[in-house]
């Protein structure tokens, strides 16, 4: 009898540990700019408090008990690491749907599924002293002004095809709102999740000399795209990762970025 009760034990013992050792940690490749709520810190380091966007890919992840491996890449790096498998995972928009090399979350019709991505809107920011007025639409205000946008957004080329001019000599948001107040652009456009996301970060640098339009430039969404021949190698376990994001990942997505746009 103890015969039997020792190799149940370790056939238990067995199967827990191929468990855990079954999912190898995932590679996450997000940009070594800080874009608060979302990345916090710059340079290769991960900070202690990450961001609300690697919390929640954390979350992600560990809703398949995984892990995962952070690695922090120049933003137009970003897009390449992740077609080649540099990095399993990385956001991206509907600006690399046709890439090569990478996968999106697809409905049955074979779109790109936005219930299980993240809503994408790219605000404008302006200076009060402007007083534009609260409707005014920003695709309209800006054609015959400078908006700035960070080097490497990927809604450049949009950008440029309805016509606005753009300004994308800054490398992040801190040169930008700069740039913004000493008038050598006009708004600086940024993608967020919800529209007052970044709204305590630019209030607590500047007051109210700098506020948000009301109206978003474009809407969009983003989603966690994966490299091709990781997702066809653990297919199943990337579309459950994708549908706790489209729906527990929401909620809590949600929350995070509460609590840190309150931090900032």
């Amino acid at each position: 009898m103890y015969r039997l009760y020792l190799k149940i034990a370790l056939l238990l013992a067995a199967t827990q540990s191929g468990a855990v050792e079954g999912c190898e940690p995932i590679s996450f490749g997000y940009l070594d700019q800080e874009r608060p709520p979302y990345w916090l810190g710059v340079g290769t380091a991960v900070p202690e408090r990450p961001g609300a966007s690697v919390e929640l890919v954390q979350r992600v992840a560990a809703s398949v008990k995984c892990a995962v491996k952070l690695k922090r890449i120049p933003v137009l790096r970003i897009r390449a690491a992740l077609a080649s498998g540099e990095v399993d995972f990385a956001p991206m928009d509907s600006s690399s749907e046709h890439v090569s090399g990478i996968e999106f979350p697809r409905d049955k019709n074979h779109e790109l599924d936005i219930t299980r991505g993240l809503p994408q809107r790219i605000v404008v920011y302006v200076r009060a002293s402007d007083q534009i007025p609260a409707n005014t639409r920003p695709i309209t205000y800006f054609k015959q002004r400078r908006l700035g946008i960070t080097l490497g957004s990927s809604y450049k080329t949009r950008m440029e095809k309805v016509g606005l001019q753009v300004d994308s000599g800054a490398m992040d948001i801190s040169r930008n709102l700069e740039k913004l107040r000493l008038n050598r652009i006009d708004g600086f456009a940024v993608s967020v999740v919800f529209p007052e996301d970044m709204d305590s970060y630019v209030a607590k640098r500047y007051g109210r000399s700098i506020v948000r339009m009301q109206n978003p430039l474009f809407v969009d969404h983003i989603w966690l795209a994966v490299n091709q021949s990781y997702y066809s190698a653990h297919q199943g376990q990337v579309e459950k990762m994708w549908t706790w994001l489209g729906s527990t990942g929401r909620k809590q997505f949600a929350e995070l970025l509460k609590e840190y746009s309150a931090a900032n």
